[in-house]
């Protein structure tokens, strides 16, 4: 019998002010917030090791990717930062509207925002290419040559044709030249949020109460179950090795989930809902949300 149990929570008074918005691991814990703040906690007791001002308004997401973090905000800026001295490296050419969200392929940044466009980084932040996707950037994913978007009725998948780089930017807004091309290969009715864990694709149904699990094998993506137990809208999903999921909701529920054989394993109660879910290696899950709480579960 597995049991998911909180093992440490943040205090309280290190928390952000505002809803915390994203987490992200990497070696320590980092997460953003709603009060523009970057926090930097140890992954073992989740004590606040660093914290900085780095947008005027909320930050929606950030990832690191080599020696640069990323942050994306609804002022509708990219900002990266050196992950050792935490100083400014770049603020990148503003979006036309709120950046939602960052994901990375290994090797480039995609960056999906609230004017349906997913704009492509490398590394140290030169712009690379653009896509426009129509609607609104939920959620993404990037893998490989394909980018996952989604927002509240439908997961669309599209094959990255080519990244053209574009030399003249205009003065303020999307750089001047043509959509990259790239073709839709599959849609799928669901909703934000998605997660990729191994060779399966998950993410809830339109109505947002079950986790639909999909086949992710190009050209197939069939449908091999349905994941049900929360009672309210799912918020986040996160996964680690090659066949568990962790998903959260509106219910305040956290619930560990095995993908090969489409059943649930655990469920943990959170003093809040969670906006961001995060595991790490050594299995390790945290959760960060409503009102700034940020907390670590351990599967015993």
């Amino acid at each position: 019998m597995v049991e998911l149990k909180v093992v440490a929570t943040a205090s309280d008074d290190q928390t952000h002010e505002g809803d915390a918005q994203s987490v992200h691991v990497h070696g320590n814990v980092f997460t953003c917030g709603e009060d523009g703040k970057v926090k930097i906690w140890d992954h073992n007791n989740l004590k606040l090791l660093n914290e900085f001002k780095a947008h005027d308004y909320s930050i929606n997401d950030l990832l690191v990717l080599g020696n640069t973090l990323f942050t994306c905000s609804v002022d509708a800026t990219i900002k990266t930062w050196d992950l050792e001295t935490l100083q400014l490296k770049k603020t990148l050419a503003p979006h036309v509207d709120s950046v939602r969200k960052l994901a990375t392929n290994g090797t480039n940044v995609f960056a999906g925002d609230d004017n349906g466009e997913v704009r492509v980084y490398d590394q140290e932040g030169e712009f690379l290419a653009m896509y426009g996707v129509v609607e609104e950037v939920w959620d993404l994913h990037a893998q490989d040559d394909l980018l996952y978007t989604v927002r509240d009725r439908g997961v669309t998948i599209t094959q990255t044709k080519e990244h053209k780089v574009i030399i003249f930017w205009s003065p303020c807004g999307p750089p001047a030249g043509e959509t990259n091309k790239f073709t839709v290969t599959k849609s799928l009715d669901g909703r934000a949020p998605l997660c990729v864990v191994g060779n399966h694709l998950s993410f809830p149904d339109t109505s947002g109460l079950s986790i639909c699990v999909h086949d992710n094998t190009f050209g197939s993506y069939k449908l091999r179950g349905q994941l049900q137990g929360h009672e309210m809208i799912i918020t986040a999903l996160a996964g680690w090795g090659p066949d568990r999921l962790v998903s959260s909701g509106w219910d305040n529920q956290v619930r560990l989930w095995d993908l090969s054989a489409l059943k649930g394993l655990a469920s943990c109660a959170l003093p809040g809902c969670p906006n961001g879910l995060a595991c790490s290696q050594d299995g390790c899950v945290f959760a960060a949300g409503a009102e700034g709480f940020l907390c670590k579960m351990k599967a015993v």
